[in-house]
């Protein structure tokens, strides 16, 4: 079974699909699910993960107002050949685009290394990103565009781990306020509960403000202390979203049931969705909106949410909903309070087959007209294993208020890429989907391909 906590993605897509895969619900009968005519680019293929590229991309992507794009590699673990990696793809006037590494994490003392979730962009064109590793527990990095066509790196902070209980470890992407300020997660620390899956605390939710002088200030406005009898979740991967009364919401992977979620796979519960709300002294109050309870409401959110003109949210959680992990539907309720529907199921495997994806660990996109893009990393039939090596996906409303799923593409692990993990696809206004996939490309080093950057054209 999937143990959510410290993530084991990187260290092998190949290994980490296996792990997966076991919680795939198998069946006779394959639902089908509905494709659209659209095309596949790969923008740029990953030939190795050394000091050169540092592939493959294990986030999602950002992009600025020009259309130039953002992301991120990995590295390797402990550093053993890179570090990672921050990349730009320069749109050109053909609507091609060019590929350049802006920086390269060292892993030493004053430096990052791993970082995870997409990037962020502002509108001066400086990158904003997170580390996993590098200093004590990781960093918040900024990248600044140079004269040279270079980028100048600035850590913004390195958190302390056990020295300073501002957290540890950030696999989130970042979000900005109307302010200029900055908010992320961290997985773990915060002071707290340890053990296997709590080093120090269960994680927090911190915001970095920019000073005059140029230096940031970080405060954690909540912990996740993972202490006895403490039911508002544990583990928060993924980053956070604004609603239009200035609220933060997010979720946990785990957390929130103390009677546990599964008792084979974790007794602290399924996770939960959280709101921060700031108070008048500038304070900021939590309030667990939602715990997921297991198979009906589907479990372990390992991503954000996403939000729409009416403050509906959405997400996705890795497992159950109806069949191997599902989309959600949150509904604000007058005076606090939400109500959850299961939007979309990821349908079970069949004897050679997951037809729509499965076990979907990532985050979704949504559009000016509300329509939802997102993947799951794997499944979807394409290529040389039955289960396949995922899907890019999108959801549409209908009148009666279902949702239908469209297939926009099935990896074949091949030169089309394998196994997207993208915490966020970036949808243009078009309709052009961009993203990676951690394996395939078929060039180079890697065993099954170093990952590519592609486009889904409509």
């Amino acid at each position: 079974m999937k143990r959510i906590g410290i993530s084991s993605r990187p260290a092998s897509a190949v290994l980490a699909a296996g792990a997966r895969a076991v919680v795939l619900a198998m069946a006779v009968w394959v639902l089908p699910a509905n494709s659209w005519a659209a095309t596949e680019v790969v923008l740029h293929t990953f030939t190795d993960t050394n000091t050169n590229e540092n592939g493959g991309p294990i986030s999602g992507l950002a992009a600025d107002a020009d259309g130039n794009l953002y992301g991120t590699t990995y590295g390797t673990g402990a550093c053993s050949v890179g570090c990672g990696s921050v990349f730009r793809l320069t749109k050109l006037a053909d609507g091609k685009f060019s590929f350049q590494t802006i920086y390269r994490f060292s892993g030493l003392a004053l430096d990052g290394e791993n970082p995870y979730g997409a990037p962020v962009v502002d509108s001066a064109g400086n990158v904003y990103g997170t580390t996993v590793f590098g200093g004590s527990g990781g960093v918040v990095y900024k990248l600044v565009p140079m004269e040279n066509g270079q980028y100048k790196e600035t850590v913004l902070h390195f958190f302390g781990a056990f020295g300073t209980n501002d957290g540890s470890q950030p696999y989130s992407s970042l979000v900005f306020d109307k302010a200029g300020n900055l908010y992320g997660t961290t997985n773990q620390g915060g002071g707290g509960a340890g053990g296997t899956f709590c080093l120090n605390g269960c994680g927090t939710v911190f915001k970095l403000a920019p000073n005059h002088d140029g230096s940031w200030t970080e405060s954690v406005i909540h912990r996740f202390p993972g202490t006895k009898g403490n039911t508002d979740g544990q583990n928060p991967r993924g980053g956070l979203v604004f609603d239009s009364a200035g609220n933060l919401w997010g979720t946990t992977q785990t957390g929130g049931n103390m009677q546990g979620c599964l008792a084979f796979l974790d007794p602290t519960g399924c996770g939960t969705v959280f709101e921060l709300t700031l108070q008048p002294d500038g304070k900021w109050k939590e309030s667990t909106r939602f715990k997921f309870a297991g198979e009906s409401t589907g479990f372990n959110p390992w991503d954000g949410l996403v939000i729409d003109h009416e403050n509906n949210l959405y997400g996705m959680v890795t497992n159950g909903g109806g069949g191997n992990g599902a989309v959600f539907k949150l509904t604000p309720k007058p005076g606090g309070g939400v109500k959850e529907k299961i939007i979309h199921a990821f349908a079970p495997c069949g004897v050679a087959t997951c037809p729509d994806g499965a076990n979907p660990e990532n985050g979704l996109a949504i559009d000016s007209l509300g329509n939802l893009y997102g993947t799951a990393d794997l499944g979807g039939g394409g290529g040389g294993i039955p289960q396949g090596h995922g899907v890019v996906f999108k959801l549409t409303s209908n009148a009666d208020g279902t949702w239908t799923e469209h297939i926009l593409h099935r990896f074949t692990g091949l030169a089309d890429g394998a196994f997207p993990l993208d915490d966020q696809v970036v949808v243009d206004s078009a309709g052009n989907v961009f993203g990676t996939a951690f394996n395939g490309g078929h060039i180079g080093l890697c065993p099954v391909g170093c990952g590519v950057v592609y486009q889904i054209k409509p």
